[in-house]
């Protein structure tokens, strides 16, 4: 198949393949074993300077041996790694041009024979190769196997056409035939139907391809193997082949290990999966000598790509680790509480989801009863926030994948960084707005949304494609709770009152029992003011709201979090909105009634109101009850 170049060549070019040409001919006269002992060199450089790539090296070691791997143990691993893989990389320069006696002396076959006794048939053997020790080796190999028809491989081209050249001229010159990619699939389809052997770089990650675990983490996988296999219908075999290093430039290349429990009507993404699991068994005699150098399990913008039920039950049985999102909760818990929607969308969209909330201290136990939550950890404790995301229990579940951050607390971002989480995400309007990788943009000059809303086109911003769930979920109040209660103490402090004599007028108006509903902390005032009026008082905490309260209740309240708690239960609310914007803060859900005045300072966003009188005063027990003359 003839080479495509990937552009004309410059004077640069034409001056950079004369240094390859004289390189690559000093290359030639150098020994493979002093070549390795350089790429250990550059490998132990390498570890002591990139103190950022050790943090990649570490996140892929610990998915692909053990999620609990920390400190000595750890580091140990992630420098032999280093050192190993640059050895492997120098030396991938000096494969192609070794000499048959050099090749001899480097090189351990296992499992040749019933390999070829399988190519000699006229069988496909397509060679699934991962990202391991000296893998140009493969391409070296072509007169070793002299009874396999044709021998080729997969690979990408390289965009300088200089070092493409270089690189394609050394690969093909002991006849294996290269195939790019980019150039379509007809000739691989061909080789295939003729016989013979196809090398293709099986563990590169790719966001076109099968999101399937792999070392049990969900990733993007390609699906070229199981489509090759399944084109050629028959006589065609699939086959793990690996290579690990024996000894200073010595490596061994496993041809033994057959893909197992697949056949051609399998779909493709059965047939990745059982590659997935053979490259990981293939891997495990030499996982040091992985290219872990590189994000193999990078999660994207669209972070719950296309999947099918067929995927989402691979990723049931298969994923052993989750796919990890901390989301970074507003200060103000009346905002906290309008990304719940969100929180689980995020938890329908894929099988493996994991979230874990960072909030103040006083959000905490109500963010532990939410189902849909696995982790809270506080920004506000005596541990640090990723203290407490590395602790013993939350470690185990591997490394974190994206981060949320929808609070502006600099000093908690900074530290929530340091986890190391792949992709961050929130809003352009956030002050850390520029640390962020995706920065969503909040349509300007249009009505103002509802902030649950703007958090929904924050999820659509990222594919994310599970449907959007009611914010109201009766299961998770009282079905037994009924009446009334009245709440006249906000959290959002003076600003937002109603007088007294209309509280007293409405209790007067309401039929059944009447009950006064306060949080702990406003006891006192809650205890004095329920005696004056003549009802029983109900003091609750944020986390106990839906043991109180359910969809046969009715609740009649000042803006806070109260009614927006009540609402979550299916609780009906009439709300007085005094400082804040009803459209974009209103209790969700249906049967609510919503009461403010229109006057030149509402809203004010204000705790304490310096008006008189304040805007509340002219709203009437008849616009609370919404009744209309």
């Amino acid at each position: 198949m003839g080479r495509r170049k990937s552009r004309e060549f410059t004077f640069a070019d034409k001056v950079l393949r004369i240094i390859l040409r004289v390189m690559f001919g000093l290359l030639r006269l150098v020994d493979i074993r002093i070549v390795a002992l350089m790429g250990r060199g550059i490998g132990l450089l390498t570890w002591a300077a990139l103190p950022s790539r050790r943090q990649i090296v570490a996140r892929n070691i610990r998915i692909a041996v053990d999620p609990t791997l920390r400190g000595k143990q750890l580091n140990s691993l992630v420098r032999q790694n280093i050192v190993r893989t640059c050895e492997n990389m120098v030396c991938t320069f000096k494969t192609g041009l070794l000499s048959d006696k050099e090749l001899n002396r480097a090189l351990i076959l296992k499992g040749k024979d019933s390999f070829i006794t399988q190519a000699e048939l006229n069988a496909c053997q397509i060679c699934c190769v991962p990202h391991a020790g000296n893998w140009e080796m493969m391409a070296r190999l072509r007169p070793l196997f002299p009874a396999v028809a044709r021998f080729g491989s997969l690979y990408r081209r390289l965009d300088n056409p200089a070092l493409e050249e270089a690189v394609y001229n050394i690969r093909t010159s002991h006849g294996c035939e290269m195939f790019n990619i980019k150039d379509g699939l007809k000739e691989v389809f061909r080789l295939a139907r003729d016989g013979g052997m196809l090398g293709v770089l099986s563990d590169q990650f790719t966001q076109q391809g099968i999101f399937i675990p792999y070392f049990g983490k969900v990733t993007g996988t390609t699906p070229l193997p199981s489509l090759i296999f399944k084109r050629r219908k028959e006589n065609a075999n699939l086959y793990v082949v690996t290579s690990r290093s024996t000894g200073l430039a010595q490596w061994e290349v496993d041809f033994s290990r057959q893909v197992g429990n697949t056949d051609t009507t399998m779909s493709q993404a059965a047939i990745t999966m059982e590659v997935n699991l053979a490259l990981e068994e293939g891997l495990k005699n030499g996982i040091l000598d992985g290219f872990w150098m590189h994000h193999r399990w990078k999660p994207s913008y669209n972070f719950a790509p296309d999947t099918c039920d067929e995927y989402n039950e691979l990723i049931r049985k298969y994923a052993r680790l989750p796919f990890r999102i901390i989301m970074c909760v507003p200060e103000q818990f009346e905002e906290a509480v309008l990304v719940i929607p969100m929180m689980r969308r995020l938890q329908a969209c894929r099988p493996d989801m994991q979230l874990t909330v960072v909030c103040p201290k006083e959000q905490q136990a109500f963010w532990q009863t939410q189902p849909y939550i696995t982790y809270v950890v506080t920004t506000n404790g005596t541990q640090s926030p990723a203290e407490q995301l590395e602790s013993d229990d939350l470690y185990k579940d591997g490394p974190y994948d994206f981060l949320f951050m929808l609070s502006s607390n600099e000093k908690v971002f900074n530290n929530l960084k340091k986890l190391m989480p792949m992709y961050l995400s929130g809003f352009a309007s956030n002050p850390l707005a520029r640390k962020l990788r995706t920065r969503f943009v909040l349509p300007v000059g249009t009505e103002p949304l509802h902030k649950s809303e703007e958090y929904q086109k924050l999820a659509n911003a990222h594919v994310c494609k599970a449907p959007i769930l009611p914010y109201a979920d009766a299961t998770q109040g009282n079905e037994e709770a009924e009446g009334c209660f009245i709440a006249p103490f906000s959290t959002l402090g003076s600003a937002d009152t109603w007088e007294k004599a209309k509280w007293v007028e409405l209790i007067a108006k309401l039929s059944g029992k009447v009950r006064l509903l306060a949080f702990e902390s406003d006891r006192e005032a809650a205890e004095a003011l329920s005696k004056e009026l003549g009802i029983e008082a109900v003091l609750v905490q944020p986390e106990t709201v839906a043991s109180v309260m359910g969809s046969k209740t009715t609740l009649y309240a000042v803006d806070g979090l109260l009614p927006q708690l009540a609402a979550l239960v299916a609780c009906r609310c009439h709300v007085i909105m005094a400082s804040r914007l009803a459209s974009a803060y209103a209790p969700l859900g249906e049967g609510h009634h919503v009461v403010f005045n229109h006057t030149p300072c509402h809203p004010c966003y204000r705790s304490t109101c310096d008006q008189t009188p304040c805007c509340t005063s002219g709203i009437t027990v008849d616009e609370m009850l919404g009744i209309t003359n």
